[in-house]
């Protein structure tokens, strides 16, 4: 049986942790699906990604200079890719992600980019395919589940 397995920031909050999760996935070769939280706080001082992100969005949405809150984020990333020694760049995920803060894309979007920069490190981190979950889980115009 296959199975689908979750980790919450705090698992994910750095090179270290996403290596011990790596081990907790590759112990049972059933867990084929992982699904990431954004990363947490890697100390009691730290910020949580997904804070960053509102903290950012609310800056965009005010129309002020939110360049510097994205870079901040960009960094905690590029500490997990460096730390895996994986060859992966997130340029053209964080132009999208400055497009659309620009353009008011909604706290929501801004909250879930956390979990989607997270999933493609792990995905290939751990060698499997990365599947964004907008192309899958969908919604009617209501915002009700779209089966």
């Amino acid at each position: 049986m296959k199975k689908v397995v979750k980790f919450g920031g705090s698992s994910l909050a750095s090179a270290e942790q996403f290596r011990k999760v790596r081990s907790i996935i590759k112990a049972d070769p059933e867990r084929r699906f992982v699904v990431p939280s954004a990363p947490g706080k890697r100390s009691k001082d730290d910020e949580k990604v997904t804070d960053m992100l509102y903290a950012c969005y609310a800056l965009a949405e005010e129309g002020g200079d939110f360049a510097e809150k994205l870079a901040a984020i960009r960094v905690r990333y590029e500490e997990i890719i460096q730390g895996l020694s994986l060859k992966l760049s997130l340029d053209e995920e964080f132009k999208t992600i400055e497009e659309n803060f620009r353009n008011r894309a909604g706290k929501d979007y801004a909250a879930s980019r956390g979990e989607y920069l997270n999933g493609i490190i792990m995905a290939a981190y751990l060698k499997f395919p990365f599947v964004d979950a907008a192309e899958v889980i969908l919604f009617d115009e209501n915002g009700s589940f779209d089966d």
